[in-house]
This record gives C-alpha cells, sequence and structure tokens, in this order.
C-alpha cells in the first residue's frame, strides 16, 4: 500500500503536499476555533468563500481566490462585529449566514448548469490537480502561523481560558477577536479552491477536537491538532489511492474516527481518575 502511494508521488505530488499542508495550516487555525467554541463558525467562513466563487464564475473571473477570500473574510469579521456588539446570539448570526451564503451560492449560478456542477464539487470536496505553487503558499503561511502562535503562546493561552484575567492585564479583546477573524477568513478563502468545503472544514475542526480530547491544558494544542492533522491527511492519501477513493472525503473519515477514538479515551481516562 505504502509503496503504491509512494510511486504515485510523481503524479499527484503536488496534490499531496498541498493537503498536508493545508491540513496542518487548517488545524492551528481551529485551535482557536475550537478553545473558543465557535466550530459552526468555521462552517460558516468556508461557506462564504464558495459564495465568493460562485460570484466570480458568474462575473466571468479568471481568479475566483479573490472574491473567495473578500467573502470569508468579511463573514468571519461580520459575525465577530455581531458577538462584539451582542446585536444577536453567536449562533443566530452565524447560521443565517451559513444558509444565505449556502443558498445564494446555488442561485447565482442557477442557469449556468456548467459552474453550478463546479461549485458542488467544491462542497463535495476535491484536490486533485492543485498545483505546487498552491503547495508552497500554504507551507508558508503555515510557517509563519506557526511561528506566531509560537512567540505568542502565552497570550494565546491567557486570552482562550481567562478572557476576564486577559482584559486586566492590558490585552485588547476586540482585536485578537478581529485577528482571529481575519486569519481565518484568508486561510479558508484561499484554501477552498484547492481542497473544497468539505476538507477545509473538516480540518478546522476535526484535529483541534481530537487534541483538546488528550490534552491536559491548551498550549498543548498548538502542537498536538498538527501533528494530528498530517497523521490523518497523510492516512487518508495513502487509503484514498490503494482503494481509489476520492481523497478528501476520506481524510475527513479518518479524522472523524481519530475524533471519536480520542473521546472514548479521554471518558475512560476520567473515569479510571474518578475510581
Amino acid at each position: 500500500m505504502s509503496s503504491e502511494f509512494i510511486a504515485s508521488w510523481e503524479l499527484f505530488g503536488p496534490s499531496y503536499l498541498t493537503a498536508l499542508a493545508g491540513g496542518v495550516l487548517l488545524s492551528l487555525i481551529g485551535v482557536l476555533v475550537v478553545a473558543r467554541d465557535q466550530v459552526f463558525l468555521a462552517a460558516a467562513v468556508a461557506q462564504s468563500s464558495m459564495l465568493g466563487v460562485a460570484t466570480s464564475l458568474m462575473l466571468g473571473w479568471a481568479n475566483p481566490a479573490l472574491l473567495a477570500v473578500g467573502c470569508s473574510v468579511s463573514a468571519a469579521l461580520f459575525i465577530n462585529h455581531r458577538r462584539e456588539r451582542g446585536g444577536s446570539t453567536n449562533q443566530e448570526t452565524t447560521g443565517w449566514v451559513f444558509l444565505l451564503a449556502s443558498a445564494l451560492s446555488i442561485l447565482l449560478l442557477a442557469k449556468q448548469p456548467f459552474s453550478v456542477k463546479e461549485v458542488q464539487a467544491l462542497t463535495a470536496s476535491t484536490m486533485i490537480g492543485s498545483t505546487g505553487g498552491e503547495a508552497g503558499l500554504f507551507l508558508a503561511f503555515g510557517t509563519v502561523l506557526a511561528v506566531a502562535a509560537f512567540g505568542l503562546r502565552d497570550r494565546l493561552v491567557l486570552w482562550l481560558s481567562d478572557p476576564v484575567m486577559a482584559a486586566a492585564v492590558g490585552m485588547r479583546l476586540g482585536l485578537w477577536a478581529a485577528g482571529l477573524a481575519v486569519v481565518l477568513g484568508l486561510a479558508a478563502g484561499l484554501m477552498l479552491r484547492s481542497t473544497g468545503l468539505l476538507f477545509t472544514f473538516g480540518c478546522l475542526v476535526l484535529p483541534a477536537l481530537a487534541a483538546k480530547n488528550l490534552a491536559r491544558e491548551i498550549g498543548s494544542l498548538f502542537w498536538l491538532a498538527p501533528l494530528i492533522a498530517g497523521v490523518g491527511v497523510l492516512s487518508g492519501l495513502i487509503l484514498a489511492h490503494f482503494y481509489d477513493f476520492p481523497p478528501g472525503q476520506v481524510i475527513v473519515v479518518v479524522l472523524t474516527l481519530i475524533s471519536l477514538m480520542t473521546g472514548v479515551a479521554r471518558v475512560f481516562r476520567q473515569s479510571m481518575l474518578a475510581t
């Protein structure tokens, strides 16, 4: 199985690298999303980037990534603004942003069958055909993000674990939340075109959820989640190639199983400590 996967690297290497680099990048951002209990935010932002792609196709623009990033960043900032202002609950705002973006993505292209099929393909997830440039972009993005997370680790942990104390020591919580919204929107918008909605959302939340089941402190999530993402993506790629299945879906299944197994391990550990 492994030898056949290695032999396929010459043909699908850029796609594999894109999936690995993208999965690790998304898992890092996912730590912040999951730690703040904003899992559905990731779905709404990813779906908003789909709306950007649909709009680009309707307008005939050659580079859908621009509008995808614009829509996802705008959605993330809008949801964050509503959360900070308290105009409605975070779940309400996130829910209708997700539903509106989902409906408009199809309606804008309702009379363009080929474009609708492309949007549906992105929704189902696709990564075959990714280029080395995309892999390099996600690797660079992930490296910068990892360095920033390492340098700001103490502040990030404080912001995530004790916002009241963070505010008391002078951290501007609104700016931190807005920064997360921008990074989340940028990553989702860039990744969607290369790997599809399912993969993007799955890698945003599943590795972080699995890491949360294993970690005893928030700081550990920043290395556990990327590790789980790397193992899950690589295992999914190998299985998808061997059984000739779509890689995005297989990767999400593998990450889901990892998350479920870590959940069982967490319950077992808690029961052992209670006895």
